[in-house]
């Protein structure tokens, strides 16, 4: 079994990347001109900022769930039978 805090350390860097993915991503939709009736055609490198923050996204959601059955399992085990 992992140790919690290093799991919980590994969730912390896991938020960062996916607050840095979301932030580019709203950089680059900010520069979207603002013209109401314009469409926007997503070009290969809107579609790879969509996909980092999805990946991200993802990955985080797996930490998070192995971290809450970490948790879970130390409490479980530590219950008095």
């Amino acid at each position: 079994m992992a140790k919690i805090g290093s799991v919980a350390a590994t969730v912390a860097v896991a938020r960062r990347s996916l607050d840095n993915a979301c932030d580019d991503l709203d950089d680059a939709v900010r520069a979207f001109p603002d013209v109401p009736g314009d469409n926007v055609m997503a070009n290969p490198c809107l579609v790879a900022l969509l996909l980092r923050v999805v990946v991200a996204r993802r990955h985080l959601s797996g930490l998070e769930l192995r971290l809450g059955a970490e948790i879970m399992g130390r409490v479980s085990t530590s219950m008095p039978q």
